[in-house]
């Protein structure tokens, strides 16, 4: 006799795309000293915003992913894809290392990524 059990609900899974998008890295240590994710409601995010660009508002991103500080420049943060399983949202993100040898700025630095994602509630941040 075989027995199993089916849901009554199935779980939905879709890849997106930010509406709105912008990476970079950081030296200012108001801005790393307090890295991870924030979303819109947290009470840094508009604060992080602004330090990057004075004319950004809770308008242009709802989600931000700030790297721990590196020793040095050149690093880079790029987002690989963003999976919604029913409400919560999976964030990839890809941190790449300066090239060996390479000439890069000696001060300590964070990357980060600003993103506007379409009805974001939960997200989860996994980095490679």
């Amino acid at each position: 006799m075989f027995l199993f059990s089916c849901s009554s609900h199935f779980i939905q899974v879709e890849e997106l795309k930010p509406n709105n998008l912008k990476c970079g890295s950081n030296s200012g240590i108001e801005f790393f000293e307090k890295n991870g994710s924030f979303n819109e409601d947290d009470k840094d995010f508009s604060y992080k915003l602004r330090l990057i660009d004075k004319n950004l508002d809770k308008n242009d991103f709802n989600f931000i992913y700030i790297s721990k500080p590196r020793n040095s420049g050149g690093y880079i943060l790029k987002v690989e894809k963003i999976i919604k399983r029913n409400d919560k949202h999976e964030i990839y993100l890809k941190e790449i290392e300066p090239r060996e040898g390479s000439m890069n700025i000696a001060a300590i630095t964070a990357t980060y990524c600003f993103l506007k994602i379409n009805n974001l509630v939960e997200a989860e941040v996994f980095i490679k």
